[in-house]
C-alpha cells in the first residue's frame, strides 16, 4: 500500500474510531488528526472537510457491502442449499468487527442528518435487491409462489439481523457461535421457505 493509501486508511480509521466514541458533531478534525498520527494539514490534504471524510466512512461501508455477497439463482441446486449460502455470507459481513463500527457510526449521524445517508440506504436497497432478483428468478422458475420481491428479500435478511446484527450494534451482545448461527441460517431458510417456496 502506497504511503498516501496508509495515511488515508489511518485517518479514516481515527475519524471512525473517534465518531463512534464522541459522534460526529463532537469530533474534531484535530483530534481525528491526533489518533492517526498525522499532521492536522495532512487531514485536510486527504479530506478538505469534516463531512467529506464521513462520505468516505460511508464510501467504506459500501464497498464492504458490495465485496460480502454474492447472489445468482441457479435452477439446478436445491432452493435451501442457495439460501443457505446467501445466509452464511450475510453473516460473514454482520460478524466483522469493522462493519460493526462503520453501523454505530453511521446510524448514530442518522439521528442528527438523516439526509447524510440517503446514498448509503439506497445502497444497501440495492444489495437486498440482489436478493430479489434471486427470488424472482426462483419465481419465473416456478419454486416460489407470486410474492412481493423486495418485501420477501427483506424478510429473509431481517430473520438473521434480528440475532446477529441489532443485538450487537443496539446492546452490544457478543456474535453467535457457530453452531448458533447455523441453527438461526437453519431457521430462518425453513421459515422462508415454508411461506414462499411453491410445491408442486
Amino acid at each position: 500500500m502506497a504511503k498516501n493509501s496508509k495515511k488515508r486508511k489511518a485517518i479514516i480509521n481515527s475519524a471512525i474510531s473517534e465518531f463512534k466514541a464522541k459522534g460526529f458533531k463532537d469530533t474534531s478534525m484535530d483530534q481525528i488528526a491526533l489518533t492517526a498520527n498525522v499532521s492536522k494539514r495532512t487531514v485536510y490534504n486527504h479530506f478538505a472537510s469534516k463531512d467529506i471524510l464521513f462520505d468516505a466512512i460511508i464510501d467504506e461501508m459500501l464497498m464492504l457491502f458490495n465485496a460480502s455477497i454474492s447472489i445468482q439463482y441457479s435452477a439446478t441446486e436445491a432452493l435451501a442449499n442457495q439460501l443457505q449460502d446467501i445466509a452464511q455470507q450475510e453473516l460473514q459481513l454482520l460478524a466483522d468487527p469493522a462493519f460493526v463500527d462503520l453501523a454505530k457510526v453511521i446510524m448514530a449521524e442518522t439521528i442528527h442528518s438523516p439526509a447524510r445517508i440517503n446514498q448509503a440506504l439506497e445502497e444497501v436497497e440495492k444489495r437486498d435487491g440482489n436478493l430479489s432478483a434471486w427470488i424472482m428468478a426462483a419465481q419465473k422458475d416456478q419454486k416460489l409462489i407470486a410474492v412481493d420481491v423486495d418485501f420477501a428479500a427483506a424478510q429473509f435478511f431481517a430473520l438473521l439481523k434480528v440475532f446477529c446484527f441489532w443485538p450487537q450494534v443496539i446492546q452490544g451482545q457478543a456474535f453467535p457461535d457457530t453452531e448458533q448461527q447455523q441453527q438461526i441460517i437453519a431457521s430462518a431458510v425453513s421459515m422462508f421457505l415454508k411461506q414462499y417456496q411453491l410445491h408442486h
